[in-house]
């Protein structure tokens, strides 16, 4: 299955995002992130480390949002909107992205066994 879908990561019409079809890596989900990340950064691929947390590019919440409902159609599953908080990073997000059943959140929204939220 391949299509073209629209993409807003920075908040202006960037680019088609292709919906992939067949096997997908980590590695291949790394290099796609760090593509995405690296344009709305406005720097260059090899400047981004997959270790650096999303907040250290300088992305807000709305790019964040973006991201996400962009890995949705690239994926051409549901991910949730929040992802990038549950996984703060390119690492961590391919990670989770490749293997989503062995990996379980742990960004801030993630509580201990004992905690409660109010």
């Amino acid at each position: 299955m391949a299509g073209k879908l629209l993409s807003l990561l920075g908040g202006k019409k960037r680019e088609e995002v292709t919906v992939h079809s067949g096997p997908l890596t980590e590695s291949d989900l790394q290099q796609w992130l760090v593509t995405r990340i690296a344009r709305a950064a406005k720097i260059e691929p090899d400047q981004v480390d997959v270790n650096r947390s999303f907040a250290e590019f300088g992305l807000d919440s709305m790019q964040l949002f973006e991201l996400s409902s962009d890995l949705e159609k690239f994926l051409g599953r549901k991910v949730a909107e929040v992802v990038a908080w549950d996984y703060p990073n390119i690492a961590l997000l391919a990670r989770y992205l490749s293997n989503p059943e062995k990996e379980a959140p742990i960004g801030a929204m993630t509580m201990l066994p004992d905690e409660g939220n109010w």
